[in-house]
């Protein structure tokens, strides 16, 4: 391939941009990695101790980020831009809720990795786009064999040729994979203009990876890649980049994290909003084009955890809390030695009573001969005092401050506390993490949503036949390359709060409207209104096919209702043709609701 005019501007700008983020933030955020896996920088002469508090409050944040991000299905509504199709709509809604979960992994991704990054390094990177994987597979099949003898065919009475059928393998080129994906970039591979404050504004970005040459011919029959084998450098002897450092902190040798890079070619993408561009080993341009994608941005999208202004990345909870993680560890290190040295204890022995320290070992039923009894003396350790107990928990204090994650976020509470004041508390502490959560789902999830579209738009050319995971079994449903015509906005269906505690609060008020309508016969004669109320109460409670276990009743009245609306005492006669006595199944349910009673599910 003909190398591009600009080729050593690309080179020098990945240059430029790896040595400033490694200057600025390598080493920065390898004492964050080291912090999340509770390890010492350094060793101290006595106890060592890491106290995971970074770890667990990571962790327990993760946990309410991602229950709360995740917590219904589908993710995302598409709605029509004018007077568009809600039907469509409905199709493209049931195809991207199958391709985030059941072929993008999405719940997955965020939970193992971009929450990761982006509580423990202070910012994530999402990159999004299309992958296309054929395999060749084996299936038993019936074949037909024709019947000969020496050679020569045998013809039945007809006149035909005979056939004899078995079943055997046969190879196939079946596509496993043709979708969008959704990747976790690794902030120690990804690069970006100095001068950027976000991808948007960024005169370039990228990432770089490593690929076996067996994958890069696959890319050149594939993605259009053209390789001169003759002028690239020979593959990389080790690796870089962020498998390169979690290797270190895991304490994996040099040699080890040599074999795994043997036969692996460094690749770089660049890309900018209108070009696209592929360095391999630093040396050769194997790809030089115009954006692929029809959105004409660049494939990432980035989530800070606490943005700090003018900069293009963010701080996490290791940085948050790096001087109290210190000092907590240095209070239990301190606390740990001096109880050694009170259990180690020393002697003073009177000069020229002729004991030897060999004398003060311990041992069984031993016996120390003096002449008086002042030739040996324990010198006294005093206790450890309160303060040394009480000075961690004021650390552990002021961590939960910085971080907001309380003992309510912890699952911890006062064994004095009642319910609803501990249900009042996790809601008030879950206000902390509204932001965090909007920022995931403004940032990260949405324009993940609107990439995933208009990659369908743009690669989808035959119509796709799947299943729900999360609906009934048997329901199978259809998309086709028409039902994605037209502009739609993505919007996220859910709502950026703790679905916990929103839950319980929602429950606990569902069970107080139950108390005031059950006797109310207005309610007890108006199907309509009484079938709304169960219909909340069932969706509160959880279950999901709450609308089979919904009564049911004609919404049209019957002589016998309209007899009931006039004459209140016969609230329990016949509504739509069957019996239904509202105020004694207001009083069940309710009844169920606090604890009186079961609901079995068939």
């Amino acid at each position: 391939m003909k190398q591009p005019k600009d080729f050593e501007k690309i080179v020098n700008r990945i240059h430029q941009a790896e040595q400033w983020r490694d200057g600025n933030y390598k080493e920065d955020w390898r004492r964050w990695l080291r912090m999340y896996r509770s390890q010492p920088e350094q060793r101290r002469e006595g106890s060592n101790i890491y106290v995971p508090y970074t770890f667990m409050m990571v962790e327990t944040i993760k946990s309410r980020i991602a229950n709360s991000v995740f917590a219904n299905r589908p993710y995302l509504t598409m709605l029509p831009v004018g007077h568009g199709d809600s039907f469509r709509a409905e199709k493209i809604e049931k195809l991207m809720d199958w391709q985030m979960n059941e072929r993008m992994g999405v719940e997955r991704v965020y939970s193992n990795h971009l929450l990761s990054d982006l509580l423990v390094l202070g910012t994530a990177i999402q990159y999004t786009g299309w992958r296309k994987t054929l395999r060749a597979i084996k299936r038993l099949e019936t074949i037909e064999y024709p019947l000969e003898v020496d050679g020569v065919p045998i013809n039945g009475v007809d006149g035909a040729p005979l056939y004899i059928t078995s079943r055997g393998p046969t190879k196939q080129n079946r596509v496993v994979y043709d979708d969008p994906e959704v990747k976790s970039i690794d902030l120690f591979d990804f690069y970006v203009d100095s001068n950027a404050e976000n991808i948007e504004d960024a005169r370039f970005c990228g990432h770089r990876e490593y690929y076996s040459k067996k994958q890069l011919q696959a890319l050149t029959k594939t993605a259009g890649w053209k390789i001169d084998w003759k002028k690239i450098s020979g593959e990389e002897d080790s690796l870089e980049g962020g498998r390169t450092i979690r290797a270190e902190l895991q304490q994996k040798g040099q040699s080890a994290i040599e074999v795994e890079g043997n036969g692996l070619y460094l690749v770089h993408h660049y890309w900018e909003d209108e070009r696209h561009a592929v360095i391999i080993n630093e040396s050769y341009c194997a790809l030089d084009e115009e954006n692929p994608f029809w959105h004409g941005v660049k494939p990432y999208d980035k989530c800070c955890y606490c943005t700090l202004p003018h900069e293009f990345y963010g701080i996490g909870i290791p940085e948050m809390v790096y001087g109290l993680q210190n000092e907590l560890n240095t209070v239990r290190n301190q606390r740990i030695d001096y109880n050694s040295m009170a259990l180690r204890r020393m002697w003073k022995v009177r000069r020229g009573s002729g004991l030897t320290p060999k004398d003060l070992v311990w041992r069984q039923n031993g016996i120390v001969q003096v002449n008086e009894l002042d030739d040996v003396q324990e010198i006294q350790v005093a206790d450890l005092p309160a303060s040394a107990f009480t000075n961690e928990g004021i650390i552990k204090q002021d961590m939960q401050d910085t971080t907001g994650c309380r003992d309510v976020i912890l699952g911890l509470s006062a064994t004095n506390e009642t319910a609803t004041t501990t249900m009042t508390k996790d809601n008030n502490a879950s206000l902390r993490f509204k932001d965090v959560v909007t920022a995931v789902i403004s940032q990260l999830l949405v324009p993940l949503g609107k990439k995933c579209f208009e990659l369908d738009q743009q690669f989808m050319t035959e119509e796709k036949v799947f299943r729900l995971m999360d609906s009934k079994a048997d329901e199978i449903f259809v998309a086709s390359p028409f039902d994605l015509d037209g502009e739609y906005d993505v919007m996220y269906s859910g709502t950026a709060v703790d679905p916990m505690a929103n839950k319980e609060l929602q429950k606990q008020r569902m069970i107080e409207v139950l108390n005031v309508i059950q006797n109310n016969p207005l309610y007890q004669n108006d199907p309509q209104a009484l079938l709304a109320v169960l219909r909340e109460f069932f969706k509160a409670e959880g279950f999901r096919d709450y609308d089979e276990m919904l009564p049911q009743m004609s919404l049209r009245q019957s002589p016998s209702s309209s007899l009931a609306a006039e004459n209140p005492g016969m609230a329990g006669a016949s509504i739509g043709g069957g019996m239904l006595n509202a105020a004694n199944m207001l009083q069940g349910i309710n009844d169920i609701s606090t604890g009186g009673g079961d609901i079995v599910v068939p």
